[in-house]
């Protein structure tokens, strides 16, 4: 039986991109903003925790970040810097599955340069 809850209690590390704003961020990010739990998401929009993107390797978050930053700071201010952060948690299927998504999210960004929120990766 401990063996079980062992395999059961497996941690995963995935890494996120959290933002550092010269300046506060828009007025429906405001409470998030304040508690320093802005991050960004899959879809190069900030977001809070909910809606932050779960990166597979550390390597691919800072991709991101690279190929995010010239945008945000645009939007945002010059000194906006992005920040690549670790994360733990209990390994679970939703956990994984979301890992998994929000990656392949990026890569196809990546690939395609497609770093437009309001443009929808395409396969």
């Amino acid at each position: 039986m401990r063996v079980m809850n062992n395999q059961m209690n497996s941690r995963r590390s995935y890494f996120a991109i959290q933002p550092d704003l010269p300046g506060q961020a828009s007025i429906t990010l405001h409470y998030q903003d304040e508690k320093g739990e802005i991050y960004l998401g899959p879809h190069v929009r900030l977001s809070g925790l909910a809606g932050m993107a779960h990166i597979e390797s550390k390597e691919l978050a800072e991709q991101f970040a690279e190929a995010c930053a010239p945008r945000l700071q645009k939007r945002y201010g010059k000194e906006t810097r992005l920040n690549v952060v670790e994360w733990s948690a209990t390994s679970n299927n939703k956990l994984d599955l979301r890992i998994k998504n929000d990656s392949e999210i990026i890569k196809k960004r990546l690939a395609t340069r497609n770093l437009a929120p309001n443009k929808p990766v395409q396969d």
